[in-house]
């Protein structure tokens, strides 16, 4: 009997220990989803163009934020999501309104971030 309580004691423990490791592991995911989109600003214009734009140097929150406040001053933009751990942004323009890619490679540059590429898409 005495066997059977420690023998049952010891699998108990075994299994709280993997339990611990799970969850340890489930929390580290949800911070990584969730770090991937960091800053987000405006909405998103479901009949205008989708431009991502792949950015070099962007590393921070203060980053994002510099090119948020460029970009969202201009008419044509609805909205901007930025990916830092991706250097990635996502700009969405309003509905008959486009931005030539020479303008965005000017405020990038002024901003202090080279533009890799730039992809169009229409919704």
């Amino acid at each position: 009997m005495k066997k059977i309580s420690i023998l049952t004691l010891v699998l108990l423990f075994l299994a709280s220990l993997c339990l611990a490791e799970e969850n340890n592991n489930s929390k580290h995911d949800n911070n990584n989803q969730q770090k991937s989109v960091l800053f987000q600003s405006g909405s998103i214009d479901p009949i205008g163009i989708l431009l991502s734009i792949s950015v070099e140097g962007m590393v921070c929150d203060f980053c994002a934020q510099a090119i948020e406040k460029v970009l969202m001053k201009k008419k044509e933009v609805a909205g901007i999501t930025i990916d830092l751990d991706n250097q990635n942004v996502t700009i969405a323009l309003k509905e008959n309104n486009d931005i030539d890619n020479k303008i965005l490679e000017k405020l990038f540059l002024n901003a202090g971030y080279n533009i890799t590429s730039i992809d169009r898409n229409k919704f």
